[in-house]
């Protein structure tokens, strides 16, 4: 069992220190834990969301490398990083990003047309359709961005927090983009994160399992698991259902990251 998205008090979220999230993993027989926590530079140049605690990039870095040293011979620690895309701030983690040796950069998208999906104020002003579809314009972007990243997270996250009666993402409502989306991933040789956080979406896990049956259909085979752990009980979640399903519609493998490079774990 691997876990590729995990979260420390590292980022403003974070509950657990990572020594913690580095013991339950070995308590679980895990072989690769990563701790991608949240640098988020979009919130910089947003004044309303000053209040929001920024990552210390040098002691999140020094921190993990050290554990990483110290745990060598018990786990594998992938040193991570989840960058909050938003197109005005590539040069941020394009400075930024360079000055560290990460084993893995997730992108992901939180803030669509200057504001946060993960607020109720984004749902009042747009019909499902146009949130959603803003959402995904959005990832879509993000794919061309001036930095390095190796996997894309949470696609679907928009309906985390979404208001709606019905709050599926549904690929036949996206369908073009949402191909464009899953074609330009694979031909720029990046992973599809399956990530556990989905709570409130309708589904088991994200992106929806249609778009998983999509991405297979054209030809995609880069994967990676990530629980979005927050707080240590969630570590691994849903692992087993997760490994079943892309078993049964023809995934061998999910990838874990050391030094930006992709391997193959079975599943």
């Amino acid at each position: 069992m691997i876990d590729t998205h995990t979260h420390c008090i590292h980022s403003h979220d974070g509950k657990q220190s990572p020594r913690d999230i580095i013991e339950k993993a070995i308590s679980l027989n895990m072989e690769y834990i990563a701790i991608t926590d949240h640098f988020d530079g979009e919130l910089t140049l947003l004044p309303e969301f000053s209040y929001i605690r920024q990552i210390d990039l040098e002691n999140h870095f020094s921190e993990l490398a050290a554990l990483k040293e110290e745990y060598a011979d018990r786990i594998e620690l992938g040193v991570g990083i989840e960058c909050g895309y938003m197109k005005e701030a590539d040069g941020i983690y394009l400075e930024q990003l360079s000055k560290y040796d990460f084993d893995l950069t997730i992108n992901s998208v939180h803030t669509i047309e200057y504001e946060d999906c993960y607020m109720k104020s984004y749902f009042d002003k747009r019909t499902k359709f146009q949130a959603y579809n803003a959402y995904l314009k959005a990832v879509r972007e993000s794919l061309d961005c001036a930095y390095h990243y190796d996997s894309v997270a949470h696609i679907g996250y928009v309906a985390r927090k979404a208001t709606y009666p019905d709050t599926k993402l549904r690929y036949l409502d996206h369908q073009d983009l949402i191909d464009d989306i899953l074609k330009t991933m694979i031909a720029k040789g990046k992973s599809l994160e399956v990530n556990t956080n989905s709570k409130g979406t309708g589904e088991d896990f994200l992106p929806p399992k249609e778009i998983l049956q999509r991405y297979k259909q054209l030809g995609g085979s880069l994967l990676t698991f990530g629980s979005d752990a927050h707080t240590v009980d969630r570590i691994g979640d849903k692992y087993p259902l997760v490994s079943q399903y892309l078993n049964s519609i023809g995934f061998k493998y999910v990838f874990k990251y050391l030094s930006h490079k992709p391997i193959a774990v079975k599943l």
